[in-house]
């Protein structure tokens, strides 16, 4: 399961106007992934190995890099394959934190409701489990001056 880290894909939005006039922004994600319930043989250097039920902690840097502020900065990460999203573990201080059960066409904060259709035909609303978030979403409140940087995490179990 080493390629857990090769299966995110990071994707970085910046939706604010009139930035090219202030300089140009340029956001940088380093990623950094801790299996978090490590054997005694992984702690003192081992080969690192991933099986059903381990929970694997991704912390993410968003640095601005460039030389323009970067307003209203939002990061996406699509929860890795062969894994499933922990609830409540998205951090990130001064972030709005919003989750997608649909690929990332949508997102709410949690609980995410999913508009189901019962057996007998009526529709209802039930709140969504942590094996169907695909993708987290990070709105920060705040912009990032360069050389700025803000931490972001989440967990998740293999399955």
């Amino acid at each position: 399961m080493r390629s857990l880290r090769k299966s995110i894909l990071l994707t970085a939005l910046l939706l604010s106007a009139g930035l090219w006039a202030q300089g140009q922004p340029k956001l940088q994600i380093d990623i950094q992934e801790q299996k978090i319930n490590m054997t005694a043989e992984e702690r003192q250097g081992g080969d690192i190995t991933y099986t059903p039920g381990d929970t694997i902690e991704y912390v993410l840097t968003a640095r601005n890099v460039g030389n323009g502020i970067m307003k209203d900065p939002q990061v996406i990460d699509p929860v890795p394959e062969g894994t499933q999203y922990v609830i409540d573990s998205a951090k990130g201080e001064n972030c709005r934190i919003v989750f997608s059960v649909n690929k990332g066409m949508q997102y709410s904060v949690w609980p995410v409701m999913i508009s189901a259709t019962t057996p007998g035909g009526a529709k209802v609303e039930r709140e969504a489990r942590m094996e169907e978030v695909t993708h987290i979403k990070w709105l920060m409140k705040e912009s990032l001056p360069p050389g700025g940087q803000k931490k972001l995490s989440f967990r998740v179990v293999v399955k």
